[in-house]
């Protein structure tokens, strides 16, 4: 009986062992786990917009900091200048464009008066022809002597005279009038001057575009810096995300919106939940280069294929703020599908 129980126990043992590889591979296959994988989170260089020198620095490295908050101050004398200086020929080219108002106002004004020039010349030539027509069929009656229709016809041809003049004076004063546009086009001009340098002097203050943690300020107060030289680096601490890098045969079951867990390696015992927002969709090979246009093929080939490694991004639920660094080592399992769970709301 002994040789007997002895192969039922052996083969109940492999029987065992067989069900519990299944029971792994089935776990992995529907629980996608990656011990390759890092916290990330934005991390944006902080840099001034104009070129100056630091007076000061309000913030500390390693330090949390809120929006808004003033991180570092340029030198604002320079700008405070320019902005005097562009305030003054605003007003410079504001005054000259009042002047040339006033002095439109005037030209009109001559216009007016030469207008009503017109009116009364073109008034007293109507009335001296109207003499004239008048006593033009007297005088062969006898009625008015020829000196008589003489003056009246003199009177006639002064008043054209007149008129003529009035005519001319009008035209003139009229072309006289000018336009604003040169000066207006210089006031516009002025006043984005004021704009531009308004904006200067506000950027010497560098505020904090993002609650976030300070990171990597080594740069002193004094230090002469330009546009876009980094000053220091801001971590966006709204934005934690573990990457994990799975194999390319696991993509199958990972999709986004899949419930995840994350255990970090500073503290592994805590859990901390998320959700995968992105899936890679591409990786670069270090084997792969390209020559004037054309692929270098390594003359070897390798016969056994290792399968790649695809990164997957889990957005973090809730994050431990003692736990969230930048870079930290960390496992993620994908522990729950999208479309299950869906299924599961629904019932």
């Amino acid at each position: 009986m002994r040789p007997i129980i002895g192969k039922i126990l052996g083969y109940a043992i492999f029987a065992l062992t067989a069900f519990m590889i299944f029971l792994a591979w089935s776990n992995g296959l529907a629980n996608p786990r990656s011990d390759v994988a890092e916290i990330e989170a934005p991390v944006v260089q902080i840099s001034s917009n104009v070129p100056g020198r630091i007076i000061s620095i309000a913030v500390h490295n390693n330090q949390a900091v809120k929006q808004g908050d003033v991180l570092f101050q340029i030198d604002p004398e320079p700008y405070q200048l320019r902005l005097d200086q562009a305030q003054a020929e605003l007003r410079a080219a504001q005054s000259e464009l009042a002047q040339g108002e006033r002095n439109i106002a005037t030209e009109q004004s001559n216009a007016d008066v030469a207008q009503k020039q017109i009116e009364r010349a073109q008034f007293n030539a109507d009335l001296a022809k109207q003499t004239l027509d008048r006593l033009t069929p007297l005088l062969d009656r006898g009625f008015v002597t020829a000196q008589q229709v003489d003056q009246a016809r003199t009177a006639y041809n002064d008043a054209l005279v007149s008129l003529e003049q009035s005519l001319q004076q009008s035209q003139g004063a009229s072309q006289v009038i000018g336009t604003l546009d040169t000066r207006q086009a210089q006031v516009d001009t002025a006043q984005a001057t004021v704009a531009l340098a308004q904006r200067d002097l506000d950027n010497t203050t560098v505020r904090a575009p993002f609650d976030g943690i300070i990171s990597g300020l080594t740069m002193p107060a004094g230090q002469y810096v330009i546009t876009g030289q980094t000053v220091f680096a801001m971590i966006d601490t709204a934005q934690w995300e573990a990457v994990a890098f799975f194999r390319e045969t696991e993509l199958p079951n990972i999709a986004v919106g899949d419930s995840a867990e994350i255990f970090i390696m500073a503290n592994s015992q805590v859990t901390v939940r998320g959700k995968v927002s992105a899936i890679g969709w591409g990786v670069r090979s270090a084997d792969a280069a390209t020559l004037l246009g054309l692929p270098i093929i390594s003359n070897s080939l390798n016969w056994v294929k290792v399968a790649k490694r695809f990164p997957v991004y889990v957005e973090i639920e809730d994050p431990p703020a003692d736990l969230m660094r930048v870079g930290a080592s960390a496992i993620v399992v994908v522990t729950g599908h999208a479309d299950a769970e869906h299924v599961a709301a629904e019932h």
